[in-house]
C-alpha cells in the first residue's frame, strides 16, 4: 500500500470519529454558546483532514496531479487551517473567559477574521501570477508555502495559550487552573506533531493523531463539567460542591457562606418564573463579579432554588458580604426595565475544613442568613 494512501486512510478514520462526536455534540441539550464554538472548531478539523486526504491522493496519482491539483490542494490546506486554529483561538477565549458576552465574542471573531481573508486573496493573487515559483520539478512546494501555511496558525494558537497561562495562574481557585493548561495542551503537541510533519515526512498522520486525542479528550472534560454545572446560572452544582469537600486540603480562615434572595417567591407569583430564572441569573453575574474582587480562593456553587453557597478562605468575613451586595447593586444597574429590586440575605459562620463538620457550619451559616432574613422582612 502507499504510504499516501496509508495517510488518506488515517486521515479519513479520524474523520469518522470526529463525525461520531459530532452527532454527539449536537445531541446535547444545551445552548450553551461555548458547545456552538466547539462544535465549529470540530467541524473545521474535519474539513482540514478531509482536504489533506484529497492532498495525498493528488500526490499519489490516484486523482489527476498537475500545476493546477496541487496549488489547489495546498491552497485550501493554507487557507482551512487558518480558520481552523482561529476556531481554536476563539474556543480557547471562551473556555478561559466565561464572563465574554455574545457581542465581546463576535468583536473578536470580526478581527482575528482579518488575517485570514489577507492570507486568502494574497495567496491566491501571487498562486495565479506565478504557480511555478511555488512548485519544484516534482511538484512539491516550496520553503516559503511551508511559511506561509505555519506562519497563522501559530501566530494564533501561540497568542492564545500564553493568555490562558497568564489568566490560569493569576487565579486564586488554582482546581480551575486544570481547565486553562487543557486549552493550552494543544499547542505544543499540535506544534511538534506539524512541525514534525512538515520537516521530517508528510506522509506520517502526527497532526491528525494528535488532534483527534486532544479533542475527544477536551469534549470528554467537557461533559465533566457540564455534570457539575447548574444549566440556568453556569455556576457549580451540589455534585461539583461534594467532590470539592473532599479534594480540600488547606481550610485554615475557612468559612461557610449561604445566600438567598430576598422575596424570590413573590418575584416568581407577580412576574412569572422567566423574571425569576432572570432574578438568579443576575444574582450568580454578581457573585462571579465578587468572587473576582474578593482576592482569596473562594468556592461557589448553586445550592437549589433560590440558595447559593460560598466556600472562602478569609479573615474577614464581613467584607465578603459587603462586597456581595456592591456588586449586586453594579448588576442590577446594568439590567434595564426591572420590575422588582433584587437583594440577597447573607449569612457565614466559620469552617475546620473536616468534611464530616461541614453540615453543621453550613446549617449554623444557614440560620445566620435567616435571622438577617427576617430583619430585612419587618423593615
Amino acid at each position: 500500500m502507499s504510504v499516501y494512501v496509508f495517510y488518506a486512510e488515517v486521515n479519513i478514520a479520524c474523520i469518522c470519529v470526529l463525525l461520531l462526536l459530532q452527532y454527539s455534540i449536537m445531541s446535547l441539550p444545551t445552548p450553551q454558546l461555548k458547545y456552538t464554538l466547539f462544535h465549529k472548531l470540530v467541524f473545521w478539523h474535519i474539513i482540514y483532514f478531509l482536504n489533506d486526504s484529497i492532498w495525498a491522493l493528488v500526490y499519489d496519482g490516484i486523482f489527476v496531479k498537475n500545476t493546477f491539483s496541487t496549488l489547489a490542494v495546498n491552497y485550501l490546506n493554507a487557507i482551512i487551517a487558518a480558520v481552523l486554529f482561529y476556531s481554536c483561538f476563539i474556543y480557547a477565549e471562551m473556555s478561559t473567559r466565561p464572563d465574554m458576552t455574545k457581542q465581546q465574542i463576535h468583536r473578536l471573531q470580526s478581527i482575528l477574521r482579518i488575517p485570514i481573508v489577507i492570507e486568502a486573496v494574497v495567496l491566491l493573487v501571487f498562486f495565479v501570477l506565478d504557480p511555478e515559483f511555488w512548485l519544484d520539478e516534482n511538484l512539491e512546494p516550496c520553503n516559503l508555502y511551508y511559511f506561509v501555511l505555519a506562519f497563522l496558525p501559530c501566530l494564533y494558537i501561540l497568542t492564545v495559550t500564553a493568555r490562558g497561562l497568564i489568566r490560569g495562574f493569576a487565579l486564586h481557585d488554582r482546581r480551575k487552573l486544570t481547565t486553562y493548561l487543557i486549552v493550552a495542551s494543544y499547542t505544543p503537541g499540535a506544534i511538534c506533531a506539524a512541525g514534525g510533519q512538515i520537516f521530517f515526512s508528510m506522509t506520517s498522520p502526527l497532526f491528525c493523531f494528535w488532534c483527534t486525542l486532544v479533542i475527544l479528550f477536551v469534549y470528554l472534560y467537557s461533559q465533566n463539567q457540564l455534570i457539575s454545572t447548574d444549566p440556568l446560572t453556569m455556576l457549580n452544582n451540589r455534585n461539583c460542591l461534594d467532590r470539592y469537600l473532599y479534594q480540600l486540603r488547606d481550610a485554615k480562615n475557612s468559612y461557610v457562606v449561604m445566600l438567598d434572595v430576598d422575596h424570590f417567591k413573590q418575584i416568581n407569583d407577580t412576574c412569572g418564573h422567566v423574571e425569576g430564572d432572570r432574578a438568579l441569573v443576575l444574582v450568580s453575574q454578581a457573585l462571579k463579579l465578587a468572587c473576582g474582587r474578593l482576592k482569596c480562593p473562594v468556592f461557589l456553587c448553586r445550592y437549589g432554588g433560590d440558595e447559593f453557597l460560598m466556600i472562602t478562605r478569609t479573615v474577614a468575613p464581613e467584607t465578603v458580604e459587603s462586597t456581595i451586595h456592591e456588586c449586586l447593586r453594579e448588576e442590577s444597574l446594568k439590567r434595564d426595565n426591572m420590575p422588582y429590586t433584587i437583594g440577597v440575605s447573607v449569612g457565614w459562620n466559620v469552617w475546620d475544613g473536616d468534611v464530616h463538620s461541614f453540615k453543621k457550619s453550613m446549617m449554623l451559616a444557614d440560620e445566620n442568613m435567616y435571622e438577617k432574613k427576617r430583619a430585612v422582612s419587618k423593615r
